[in-house]
């Protein structure tokens, strides 16, 4: 089952130790796996590499992930937290 998720999904862990955890999809890397980050535990310098499969699109949300600006560990979580604000 192929997953479609791109550069700046957010989406939320279904699978392993950070289960429920709600992430923003930073890279493609294959059909397979992609690098996720949620600017506290796993940061942009140190992303996680996940299968597709273990994990679940948010669909109501998309950050917007510009190749030339800056991103920064701060900016996922506000966003991350702003997306938790709107689905209370």
């Amino acid at each position: 089952m192929k997953t479609e998720l791109t550069k700046g999904d957010v989406v939320i862990s279904t699978a392993g130790h950070d289960r429920g955890g709600r992430f923003v999809v930073l890279e493609t890397i294959d059909e397979q796996y992609v690098l996720i980050a949620d600017g506290k535990t796993r940061t942009l310098e140190k992303p996680k590499k996940k299968k597709r499969k273990h994990l679940k699109a948010v669909t109501a949300f998309h950050m917007e992930i510009s190749p030339g600006a800056p991103l920064w560990n701060a900016d996922l979580k506000k966003f991350l937290k702003a997306c938790d604000q709107n689905l209370a």
